[in-house]
């Protein structure tokens, strides 16, 4: 142990391994300075504990990654001439510095491989999926095979990069050595939402939301597999292969465990009672991790845990060392039930398997050390759900652990003081006596920890997890380690999941960001594991600049915060006319009944009118969204805004004066003559049967869209209860929400709850002319014909600019432009009319 020279006030814990360790071992010293105590809040030191549950399904639940027959490569395919599709075959160099596992940085999980990106072995275009070969089966569909080599790797992760797929892909991944390891299977709908979850979860963390890595697959060769069915459209496969991680050990197989295997005091778990007064055996609740960052594949511990509802989500909780970005948590892989079959027992229990679908990132904090994930799949049957509550000094604990991988280990030891931690040096972690503070330390008396035991639980009774492993010092029988509260994890913000309390997202207007024209205050909300039961909430309110209250449509699908809410209809917008609100600074909050789940301030720019009509122009930027691209915009009356109409028009760049009059310098951009078929709209009713009034109001007939945007409209059948209104896109049907308050249809429809709206990426659609139909209890409203140009991928990230559109709204007037990445279009942001 390295204590700091302060007057002896920080305990020093060098940081090694996945658990950070020290070689001797560590007393607290009691005359150390303690902080003076903070005032607690009475609710939270009140509530009643929550108990751990048992999770025992009918059938095993559904898998996102289901596993193919484990047979050769050869074998796996559907038919005789699948089985001699050409593949692409990319062979790395050997690694110039053997990995050792377990090896690693100070202050991170333990390590098991490291990443190799493609780039630097080979040019960019092998890798994309733009020249891979297709060939088309029997029974027309194409499939496309990338096979992979890191030569000396005894496993390996495949990073594919998926800016698009078609829904009706599906991806296969396969060991390249004949007869080793299982194959596996993924839906790319999976796997389009997985990476919709990552940005969502992104808007607060770093990392890349369009990496999927696949599952470990044995030996140093690897197999990718893309199929489409018949129906599906090519064009829209946009992949590469990114990277591979390179693993020394495949923690996939059984009876893995690093080189330098678990220290020989550690307790097989089969050797004591984990079973609660309640029946239920908290081991269970305990699951290996492992997963792939940016320097590699890791190893830590966690624990399923329960919510006071019952609710049946799988909250997950581990160490924020571990894990800390979306893009991790993506990634993981959980072994559940890999332990002995019986006390010190040399066979592995029969019940050990792994879910290989990945989680998504609920909520992480460094003041504690802790992150909760929601795990992509249902527990398998048999597994715990654990309870938790508050700690207390002087009590006994079981610690519940993983050490080196191994098999499932037990230690204990009594809670000895709380702590402030430090763990923001890479090299150590340090920590100090405090009331107050955000962790608690243990002193193992019996057992041990060991790296690779970092996130896992310690548990009171055998029943409620108090803390999870940051770290200490791996010495048989006296062992001294610091374990994150979760007491402070609940106060931290864990209580809105655990509770089942409201959350959600306003996701328009961002903080600091310029709307203009009509637009789409949107976002999502739900309670968690709550909200599908009909219990859910049930008005979702917009109040903006502290006064005017305006009730949003709720209840449109959000594929996306499946796995936050545990059900997927929580999206909210309202379609607003941001020249009503006026030019200048304005602020908005969204409300779940009464309950604020975001905020933003924002700047609106009008041109002078709440509705400008009769005008039309069109430009083209220049070197957006990168050097020598461009894009050309239009006005669209409708919208009250730009939208990109095409992009890499030829002879746009004629229309550039660069300026020299404006401090700024931006672009001075002339209007370009095109032919424009969009027409102004006014509010009309449309009567598509019976009494049925209503209009789809955007999109307009002929007109443009692009970006991030409301499908949207009104209706009412006065007498006559409308149960849904759905919006079908070239065939494909999504529920809207429905029930936005729109005073200008009381006088045809005797109330004022009557519009409805669907936010949509455009981007998703792909370049071209579409079809969408506004359906109401199955009965078709209205239909319109548009044109979507994208910029060629879902979700443009890292782009930037702003332009100065000249002769706008007319001549001698301008407007600056500029890209808002959060509605994948451009908002105007400045106005100079006369």
């Amino acid at each position: 142990m390295v204590v700091s020279g302060v007057r002896g006030a920080w305990l020093m814990i060098l940081a090694l391994a996945g658990l950070m360790w020290v070689e001797s071992s560590v007393a607290a010293d009691k005359s150390l300075a303690v902080e003076e105590p903070a005032a607690t809040s009475a609710a939270t030191d009140a509530i009643p504990p929550v108990g751990a549950r048992s999770y025992q399904p009918s059938v095993e639940p559904e898998r996102m990654v289901k596993e193919i027959a484990n047979t050769p490569f050869q074998t796996q395919s559907t038919g005789v001439e699948d089985a001699y599709t050409a593949m692409l075959r990319l062979q790395l160099p050997a690694p110039t510095t053997p990995m050792t596992m377990g090896a690693e940085a100070p202050g991170q999980p333990l390590k098991l491989g490291f990443n190799r990106p493609m780039s630097d072995f080979l040019d960019p275009s092998v890798v994309a999926s733009q020249t891979w070969q297709w060939q088309t089966l029997a029974d027309g569909e194409r499939v496309t095979r990338i096979q992979v080599t890191s030569p000396g790797a005894t496993a390996l992760r495949i990073g594919l990069r998926i800016r698009n797929l078609p829904v009706e892909a599906e991806l296969r991944f396969y060991s390249g050595q004949s007869g080793q390891g299982p194959a596996y299977q993924v839906a790319a709908k999976a796997v389009l939402q997985m990476i919709d979850a990552n940005r969502l979860a992104m808007a607060n963390t770093s990392g890349d939301p369009e990496i999927y890595w696949s599952p470990t697959l044995d030996g140093e060769t690897a197999i990718v597999e893309i199929r489409l069915q018949a129906a599906a459209d090519q064009n829209k496969v946009d992949v590469a292969i990114e990277a591979v991680s390179h693993l020394a050990a495949n923690p996939t197989q059984a009876n893995f465990s690093l080189q330098s295997t678990a220290a020989s005091c550690n307790i097989d778990v089969n050797c004591y009672s984990t079973v609660n007064d309640q029946g239920q055996n908290i081991a269970n609740a305990v699951a290996r991790v492992v997963f792939t960052s940016t320097g590699g594949t890791f190893l830590c511990s966690g624990t399923l845990l329960a919510d006071r509802a019952d609710s049946g989500i799988p909250y997950f909780l581990t160490a924020n060392h571990c894990i800390s970005t979306a893009s991790e948590a993506s990634s993981v892989q959980t072994t559940w039930f890999y332990q002995s079959s019986a006390c010190n027992s040399a066979t592995q229990s029969a019940s050990t398997q792994t879910l290989l679908s990945g989680a998504t990132l609920l909520a992480t904090y460094t003041n504690n050390d802790m992150t909760l994930l929601r795990l992509n799949d249902q527990p398998p049957s048999g597994a715990v759900y654990a309870g938790w509550y508050w700690d207390n000094v002087g009590d006994r604990y079981s610690a519940i652990h993983y050490p080196k991988g191994d098999w499932k280990k037990i230690s204990f030891g009594v809670e000895d003081d709380l702590y402030s931690c430090d763990l923001s040096s890479g090299e150590e972690f340090s920590c100090k006596l405090s009331t107050t503070g955000g962790y608690l330390g243990f002193v193992v008396d019996k057992g041990v920890l060991e790296g690779g035991s970092s996130g896992s639980g310690i548990f009171k009774d055998n029943t409620y997890l108090v803390g999870t492993l940051t770290g200490g010092d791996a010495v048989c029988n006296n062992t001294y380690s610091f374990y994150g509260r979760f007491k402070t994890g609940y106060n931290n913000g864990l209580s809105k999941w655990l509770e089942n309390s409201k959350t959600g997202s306003l996701e328009n207007p961002q903080p600091s960001s310029y709307l203009s024209g009509i637009t789409s205050l949107s976002g999502w909300a739900c309670i968690p594991g709550v909200s599908q039961s009909g219990q859910g909430i049930q008005q979702l309110t917009v109040e903006i600049d502290g006064s005017t209250d305006i009730q949003a449509g709720y209840g449109t699908i959000r594929e996306d915060t499946s796995s936050i809410c545990g059900g997927n209809n929580n999206g909210w917008g309202l379609l607003m006319n941001m020249n009503r609100l006026g030019g200048g600074a304005h602020s908005l909050r969204a409300l779940a009944d009464g309950q604020e789940i975001g905020k933003a301030s924002f700047t609106i720019t009008t041109l002078g009118t709440e509705y400008l009509q009769g005008v039309s122009a069109t430009y083209v930027i220049p070197n957006f969204p990168t050097a020598n691209q461009n894009v050309q915009i239009q006005w669209q009356e409708h919208l009250q805004n730009f939208v990109m109409t095409a992009r890499n028009v030829s002879g746009g760049q004629s229309g550039v004066q660069q300026s020299t009059t404006t401090t700024e310098s931006l672009p001075e951009l002339q209007p370009v003559s095109v032919s424009s078929s969009a027409s102004a709209t006014t509010m009309a009713a449309t009567q598509a049967s019976a009494a049925l009034l209503g209009s789809l109001e955007n999109p307009q007939p002929a007109s443009y869209l692009s970006g991030i945007t409301l499908f949207s409209g009104w209706v009412c059948h006065p007498g006559t209860t409308i149960n849904r209104v759905d919006v079908e896109i070239d065939g494909t049907s999504y529920q809207a929400s429905y029930g936005t308050i729109r005073p200008d249809t009381v006088s045809l429809c005797g109330g004022s709850n009557n519009g409805w709206g669907l936010l949509f990426n455009t981007n998703r659609l792909g370049d071209g002319q579409h079809t969408v139909r506004a359906l109401v209890d199955g009965v078709e409203l209205s239909r319109s014909t548009f044109t979507v140009t994208t910029l060629g991928v879902q979700y443009l990230q890292g782009a930037s600019g702003s332009y100065r559109l000249m002769d706008f709204p007319k001549k001698g007037d301008n407007v600056v432009v500029t890209w808002q990445e959060h509605l994948q279009n451009f908002m105007i942001k400045e106005a100079t009319v006369h």
